[in-house]
């Protein structure tokens, strides 16, 4: 029975807290409500936005595979002033980019790879356009600027690809011994990214001396 009048006067209190509480417990629940639909509104904004950006960025692609220059260029420009909560404009850039290289147009590239550099939002095509950015500017001759592109990326001191990049240009200086240090380092890092021939190759090329020594060690 005491268990009974326990739980009885349980309920009694729970309807008297509803009734008391009710007009803010609607309030809540609207409130909840309108913001379960906006969010879900916010979503459905962003899916179009990414669907329509990818249409854009396969739209660039096919302008630059039939060398349309021009047409390229203004989608890309499209992709980066309506779509930039997307990766798409960055990816567009970084293709125009490509092709202004394969054109032998460095200093377009250049500039393009320079905005992705300091205008993406995302942390990965960033490293991507440093070092696109540092072999760019080694190929037109600015050594200088290509060893602080490439000393101010976050992971330097640990990309095989940066160190490989980084010695090619301390040879492009004249620093034989720095440049293969670099090269080293490249070879003793861990991760993707660079053809570990091709750089044991230049290691050999630019310091000969123990590779013949080892082919003398009985």
């Amino acid at each position: 029975m005491d268990d009974y009048l326990s739980e009885r006067q349980q309920m009694d209190w729970l309807r008297s807290t509803l009734k008391e509480n009710a007009p803010w417990a609607v309030t809540g629940v609207a409130i909840f409500a309108v913001g379960l639909l906006g969010w879900q509104q916010w979503q459905a904004y962003l899916d179009r936005q990414a669907a329509s950006a990818s249409q854009k960025y396969e739209s660039t692609l096919d302008a630059l595979s039939k060398g349309d220059r021009d047409g390229a260029a203004r989608l890309v420009k499209d992709l980066r002033s309506d779509y930039g909560r997307t990766p798409y404009g960055d990816l567009g850039a970084l293709a125009l980019a490509r092709f202004h290289v394969e054109g032998g147009r460095l200093s377009e590239a250049e500039a393009l790879l320079e905005d992705v550099v300091q205008h993406t939002h995302d942390a990965d095509l960033a490293v991507v356009a440093r070092l696109r950015l540092a072999r760019v500017e080694r190929a037109n001759g600015k050594a200088d600027a290509a060893l602080a592109t490439l000393a101010a990326a976050p992971i330097a001191q640990t990309s095989p690809a940066f160190a490989d990049v980084r010695g090619d240009v301390l040879w492009d200086k004249g620093d034989k011994a720095g440049a293969v240090a670099a090269w080293r380092e490249a070879l003793a890092a861990k991760g993707p990214g660079i053809n570990r021939e091709l750089v044991e190759l230049k290691i050999s090329a630019a310091d000969p001396a123990p590779a013949a020594a080892a082919g003398q060690a009985p």
